[in-house]
């Protein structure tokens, strides 16, 4: 009878042994060490799941070489010590029990992140490689500088911060590691970076919708007029808008706090929002049809592309399609809009965060100056009689040098 070798790697299913390498069913591996039987799935160790043969025997092999290191720690034989899976199979526990866990929006990006950081190499070897306890500070403090060197933003490597302290404050939590390696002094912080002060000048809105295709012009009113991300507007259908209330609603799915919110409808919206109702055809757009789609419908991809050749078209230099978030938001300020109503309108959590969007020109506080000095020439005193001064109600005109108050 012919006698299987499969280096310990075996699956526990009903598939032949023939068919292992291609059923979906998960590895385990069986591997004796120092007169310890060590059994362990290959899945449940690493956080994910382990497809190919080739792929199964080699991180059999890196756990084999663990454990021989000593780098098992106690507990039952057929476990592997929480610190010593690789960063890489942390990662993806990480992303599972944190990221998306938490309903967040952006749990792809930590995926690219993680990613990322996996693959970035530190004497040749990857850091996913190495082990979750073997991690360094210095580690992180490397890959950081490379983002810095290869000039990523400082708002973008702020993401990659934000995302490497949370793994390793999550791992102590869940016990995965007794101490996070990340120190309060270590240069791995956040930075501090200049509020993007970017407005739309002169005529730069007429020559920018003036160069826009039809349904690039809708979604810059659009974002004009609502103050919503782009990734809402691309999102947003038929059945969350109603003309007749003048209200649209952003779904809590879409939204990056995950809260829904809705939106009051302008007038010239609510033009821009009718001409969009209907098909080639002249038929309504089902419930279920983009707003800002196709002609059809059907939702349509990034309009980066569409917006970098309008912006050349227009000669409109360093415009992005996000400051029109903030153009919106500092038009309501301008508009005297209360603040905490501009807070809802753009979907912000904190007025701290509203602010950060409040571009606000020179002009604009001359104005504001000059308003305030309106009203406090209408309320000066304007006569005396003694006991009493006299005071014009806000609404009166004050009068000039030498005219004469008629009651």
């Amino acid at each position: 009878m012919a006698r299987h070798r499969n280096g310990g790697l075996r699956k526990i299913c009903g598939c032949p042994r023939t068919r292992w390498p291609k059923c979906s069913h998960g590895w385990y591996v069986n591997f004796q060490w120092d007169g310890t039987h060590y059994r362990f799935s290959l899945d449940r160790q690493l956080g994910r799941h382990i497809e190919s043969k080739t792929e199964a025997k080699s991180e059999a092999d890196r756990l084999r070489s663990a454990i021989r290191e000593g780098g098992h720690r106690g507990g039952h034989p057929s476990e592997i010590a929480p610190g010593d899976l690789t960063l890489e199979a942390y990662s993806a526990k990480f992303l599972e029990g944190y990221s998306k866990a938490r309903g967040k929006v952006t749990w792809r990006e930590d995926d690219m992140i993680l990613a990322q950081i996996a693959a970035f190499e530190i004497d040749g070897q990857r850091l996913g490689d190495k082990r979750l306890s073997a991690a360094t500070e210095d580690d992180f403090e490397a890959f950081m500088r490379d983002l810095k060197t290869k000039g990523r933003a400082a708002s973008t490597r702020n993401h990659y911060v934000q995302v490497i302290k949370a793994m390793f404050k999550w791992a102590v939590r869940k016990k995965y590691l007794a101490n996070n390696p990340i120190s309060g002094d270590s240069d791995i912080r956040r930075e501090k970076i200049a509020r993007r002060q970017r407005r739309l000048q002169g005529d730069e809105e007429d020559r920018l919708l003036a160069a826009a295709n039809p349904r690039l012009q809708r979604l810059i009113v659009a974002a004009l007029e609502t103050g919503c991300r782009r990734k809402e507007l691309l999102t947003l259908q038929w059945k969350d808008v109603d003309l007749g209330a003048g209200a649209l609603r952003i779904q809590a799915e879409h939204a990056k706090d995950r809260e829904a919110r809705p939106i009051p409808i302008s007038s010239r919206l609510a033009g821009v929002l009718e001409m969009g109702r209907t098909d080639p055809a002249g038929a309504p757009l089902g419930p279920l049809a983009y707003v800002f789609g196709n002609e059809v419908g059907d939702p349509i991809g990034s309009p980066q592309t569409a917006w970098e050749n309008a912006c050349r078209k227009a000669g409109i230099a360093d415009l992005r399609f996000h400051d029109l978030r903030h153009e919106a938001g500092s038009r309501f300020l301008e508009g005297r809009m209360p603040l905490h109503h501009v807070r809802e309108m753009l979907g912000h959590a904190s007025l701290s965060t509203t602010n950060t969007y409040l571009n606000v020109t020179g002009h604009d506080l001359r104005e504001s100056m000059r308003r305030l000095d309106k009203e406090r020439e209408c309320c000066k005193v304007v006569a005396s009689s003694g006991e009493h001064d006299q005071r014009l109600p806000c609404n009166e005109e004050v009068p000039r040098p030498g005219k004469r108050l008629t009651h």
